[in-house]
């Protein structure tokens, strides 16, 4: 098993990398005009996936769950290492697909693999640690956020959950919708060039990834600043408005509680936002979603018809009972 995951992670020349897989630890020099960023991920069957997902679907989003978190710091990937748990009945062929997923996405973003381990657990479980480097002057936290910056999106939201409730059967979209969905859910970018790109410009304040949910990441980077979060409009997509509205939902609930879109959400200096979105539009084709503002104070709210609410933290709350994994 060791020897096939191996074979499936030789295909980088890293230069930075003196010693990868092979033995006891790997070793890298890193740059010494950079900060390296580290981050790791466990993902858990039951809790975090289900089967139905597939092995390809499992291991990719594995993987761009943590590209995603070097994203939010404006990081380049460097080196990642893969830990799995394994069940004793699991069949090699499909700890492998599982593995040559995120083996792929990893080298699509010139990501090492530096080694892992593997191990017998009583479930799935696959624990992922990236290593990514970044200037120290472009360095974004979710702390940052100054009164009256303005809160964006890379994009509109909700595609993900609209995913997981076509996988699981809840509802059927048409019009090309359900694939659009399925896509989000299953095969998730991370925004590694959005967020190197944008990590260069001194106006953003603060920047995090939404794998959280829209309500939920807002309220972290609020209370990180020590800032209130006001919420004027929640960036919808097509295929989440169209799975509201065949469950008979609201459309703006159904994306403040979704997750695992892998947008970036940002804190951009007011009046560099109309400038910054130009010059991000024409970078990537389409524009950033100006969905709020920070204020002095505490909290959050959301500006509905009927005023301001507050805002509840609706998302995935990782140590909450009863939530329900992804499919």
């Amino acid at each position: 098993m060791i020897a096939a995951l191996s074979a499936l992670s030789e295909s980088s020349t890293n230069r930075k990398i003196l010693v990868g897989i092979g033995d006891d630890a790997a070793a890298w020099r890193p740059s010494r005009s950079r900060l390296s960023v580290i981050s790791t991920d466990a993902l858990i069957e039951g809790v975090h996936f289900t089967r139905a997902l597939g092995n390809e679907a499992i291991g990719h989003r594995a993987m761009a769950a943590n590209l995603s978190d070097l994203a939010a710091m404006g990081a380049r990937p460097v080196l990642c290492t893969i830990a799995l748990g394994v069940p004793r009945d699991e069949l090699h062929e499909g700890v492998l697909e599982m593995y040559a997923a995120g083996a792929r996405l990893a080298r699509e973003y010139n990501l090492t693999i530096v080694g892992g381990d593997v191990a017998r657990s009583p479930v799935l479980m696959l624990c992922i640690t990236v290593v990514g480097e970044v200037r120290p002057t472009r360095m974004k936290r979710r702390a940052g956020a100054k009164p009256g910056d303005l809160i964006a999106t890379t994009g509109a939201l909700g595609a993900s959950r609209a995913g997981l409730d076509v996988s699981q059967g809840r509802v059927h979209l048409r019009d090309g919708l359900q694939d659009v969905a399925l896509r989000a859910h299953c095969f998730p970018q991370p925004r590694l060039a959005m967020g190197a790109w944008l990590a260069a410009s001194q106006s953003v304040h603060a920047m995090t990834d939404l794998s959280d949910g829209l309500s939920t990441d807002v309220l972290h980077m609020a209370r990180s600043s020590g800032r209130r979060a006001i919420l004027e409009r929640v960036p919808v997509s097509s295929s989440a408005l169209a799975a509201a509205s065949a469950q008979g939902m609201d459309a703006t609930e159904y994306v403040l509680a979704a997750g695992e879109d892998y947008e970036l959400l940002v804190a951009i200096a007011p009046r560099a936002f109309r400038y910054l979105n130009s010059r991000f539009t024409k970078r990537f084709g389409s524009g950033l979603e100006c969905v709020g503002r920070f204020e002095a104070g505490e909290g959050g709210a959301i500006v509905g018809s009927s005023g301001e609410v507050p805002l509840k933290a609706s998302g995935w709350d990782h140590l909450r009972r009863g939530d329900s994994a992804g499919s």
